[in-house]
């Protein structure tokens, strides 16, 4: 029996829907295969978030790393600098040495007991030396008086005084007691200059002030706000300020020298040296006077040293 017209279209119709039912299973299957859809358990990716806003360029978490790198690597694709230094965190001075330190408190053995005191005071001071410089002892180095303590024998001109790591040297055991320092009468801290050389490198001064002293060996400086800053053992007689004279931070105040004078004007020997100290101030009530403590800048100058070697 022949089909009639309406059956032909009706079965020409079911066969093309069977057709393209074919085409669509086929085309949906190689797409599963490419990894087109997620798989189970996968979350949907939020329209709210794109995938920039998902990883940070400057992520340093561990789930900034993809798990088949290691930390250090460079992401696929990147190749890192042929200068890149192999810790980026270290810092160098001016004479390629890099900057190191020891802990605050960490004196020398059987130089006196230290004063542990990890408080950067001032986060904005300026290095009080223009040069790079070396904090140690003075007395317990090579070339100091004590310096047969730890066999440091030797000259001040020792080259491994003039160089890092440096270490504090607060509370460091002198010949009388200080009230923060009882056993150890060194309430300032010791910096070398960059070399041996006398009445040759600058301080500098750490903040805006007002020179409020002059006198035999010292320099005292006061900021608007209080802290106070004594520079000793400058170059006396070439000073670059004088007193009442308002200086700006970084300001030439003196040349780094031995000079040392009791109180009748007797010279008193000592290395070529910048003795720093620093006071802080606070007030107690509204309306009294401020006191002011002498604390120990070992951190401030830390933090300052590494922001001059930063050139920030």
């Amino acid at each position: 029996m022949m089909k009639t017209g309406r059956q032909a279209q009706r079965g020409n119709a079911a066969g093309w829907l069977l057709i393209i039912i074919l085409i669509i299973a086929i085309v949906a299957g190689i797409y599963y295969r490419r990894g087109g859809a997620p798989a189970a358990g996968d979350a949907p990716i939020s329209d709210a978030a794109s995938a920039d806003d998902a990883a940070p360029e400057d992520a340093t978490g561990d789930d900034a790393t993809p798990d088949d790198m290691t930390p250090g690597d460079a992401p696929p694709g990147d190749t890192p600098p042929a200068d890149e230094p192999e810790d980026a965190e270290a810092l160098t001075d001016a004479d390629g040495k890099a900057f190191s330190y020891l802990p605050a408190g960490d004196l020398l053995p059987g130089s006196g007991p230290g004063f542990v005191d990890e408080t950067v005071y001032r986060e904005n001071i300026r290095f009080p030396t223009e040069d790079p410089a070396f904090l140690n002892s003075q007395v317990y180095r090579y070339g100091g008086g004590l310096g047969s303590v730890n066999g440091m024998e030797g000259g001040q001109c020792d080259a491994r005084n003039y160089d890092y790591p440096w270490q504090d040297t607060f509370c460091e055991k002198r010949d009388r007691n200080q009230p923060l320092c009882p056993g150890g009468g060194h309430e300032g801290l010791d910096i070398r200059p960059h070399t041996c050389a006398r009445n040759v490198h600058w301080a500098i001064a750490a903040e805006d002030g007002r020179v409020i002293d002059v006198r035999r060996h010292w320099v005292t400086i006061q900021t608007p706000d209080g802290t106070i800053y004594n520079y000793l053992h400058l170059n006396m007689g070439e000073l670059s300020v004088s007193e009442g004279q308002n200086v700006l931070k970084g300001d030439r105040i003196g040349k780094i020298s031995s000079d040392f004078f009791k109180s009748d004007g007797t010279s008193v020997p000592t290395t070529t040296h910048l003795h720093f100290e620093m006071y802080e101030n606070y007030v107690e009530t509204p309306d009294a006077e401020p006191l002011f403590t002498k604390v120990n800048p070992y951190m401030t100058l830390v933090a300052a040293y590494d922001r001059k070697l930063r050139e920030e």
